[in-house]
């Protein structure tokens, strides 16, 4: 038994998970999901729940167009724009057996591109969850196009995580977690404790979503973004009998993945969730690189940078890389590179990012 009892958790609720047999929204699955929810509100639990189905629901919706794939995105915005509302009608109906209120919140990849906006998005929960509301997330495939599209619900159940400064992120789908091998091969062992920088390597991955985008890969990923960020994760089976409870009370349910790291500030959570919005990089030396490296990472100055690549501006996101090319962290950039292009190399300058505001790669 896990010693867990989280005071902030976000629960990640898979399509698969979400539909019946004959791919239509399992009702009966979101109330006892939120009956579970209200349990831990009881006890003064913050929860936010990032759920998949919308385009699921929509395309169950449309009877005519039922056989149709979900291929391109003008296909998910229509199936979308149907379907969240017969989500969020079947969760309104779910938490008002309890007394309880939701909210939507629909996002892109765009709403975590800039602080201002990532800030602001972290008022919107922090206001909801003073009042005791339910966030309910999913991304806004009504309006994303391709390049604003997160890669699945896993990653943006790791965004939001990360930005509320949650203890837990718990991702429910329709396996019972992380296994050594692909299932399908016969034989393969649950994996109860899966520690990120051991057991990555050590795994061959073959399950893939059938439904939803995600598969076990996505959800590794955003579980080892989320360890290096002090934030663990579990992967369990939606269907286990009262699995949030039994998480919450240290059961050994699905996969657990251990954090690494204490919890970083805001600002370094906020750079840790910007990968996707790095405008370019810069190599540095191997001094600067150890001292980047370090556990208390120091100033990075533009002694230490022999190269640059992109047309970046002052408080834009680059990529640190060491002399191999490999990232060794992201950062914001304190100016932009034609500036830095003048004092690359030079000594006595004015630091290109300061440590408060850069976050090592996870390794």
């Amino acid at each position: 038994m896990q010693n867990s009892s989280y005071a902030n958790i976000v629960v990640k609720i898979g399509t698969n998970a979400l539909l019946t047999p004959q791919d239509t929204l399992d009702k009966g699955v979101i109330a006892r999901l939120i009956r579970q929810v209200a349990s831990l509100m009881k006890s003064n639990v913050k929860i936010t729940i990032v759920s998949s189905g919308a385009v699921a629901c929509g395309k169950s919706r449309l009877q005519r167009l039922q056989n149709t794939s979900v291929g391109s995105v003008g296909e998910r915005q229509l199936f979308a724009a149907i379907g969240q509302v017969e989500l969020m009608l079947n969760y309104r109906a779910a938490v008002q057996k309890h007394k309880l209120i939701i909210a939507q919140v629909l996002a892109t990849k765009e709403d975590f591109r800039t602080r201002d906006n990532y800030a602001n998005m972290r008022c919107c929960f922090d206001a909801l969850h003073q009042e005791g509301v339910i966030p309910i997330v999913n991304e806004n495939d009504v309006v994303a196009v391709e390049e604003l599209m997160f890669t699945d619900n896993d990653q943006l159940a790791g965004l939001v995580a990360s930005m509320i400064g949650a203890d837990a992120l718990i991702i429910l789908s329709d396996i019972d977690g992380v296994f050594d091998r692909p299932i399908e091969e016969g034989g393969a062992q649950l994996i109860k404790t899966f520690h990120p920088a051991k057991d990555m390597n050590r795994i061959r991955i073959g399950h893939k979503s059938s439904f939803g985008r995600g598969g076990m890969q996505a959800k590794l990923e955003t579980a080892c973004l989320l360890s290096a960020q002090g934030i663990t994760t579990h992967i369990a089976n939606a269907s286990v009998p009262d699995v949030l409870l039994r998480i919450q009370r240290g059961e050994d349910v699905g996969t657990m993945i251990l954090s690494t790291r204490t919890r970083p500030s805001r600002t370094r959570r906020w750079l840790a969730s910007s990968v996707d919005h790095r405008c370019g990089s810069v190599t540095v030396d191997p001094g600067a690189g150890k001292a980047l490296s370090a556990d208390q990472p120091a100033n990075l100055l533009p002694v230490g940078i022999h190269a640059l690549e992109g047309a970046f501006q002052k408080g834009d996101i680059v990529s640190v890389l060491d002399e191999k090319g490999t990232m060794i962290g992201l950062g914001m950039a304190a100016y932009g590179h034609a500036v830095l292009a003048k004092c690359m190399g030079k000594r006595g300058r004015p630091p290109f990012i300061r440590a408060d505001y850069f976050f090592p790669s996870v390794s």
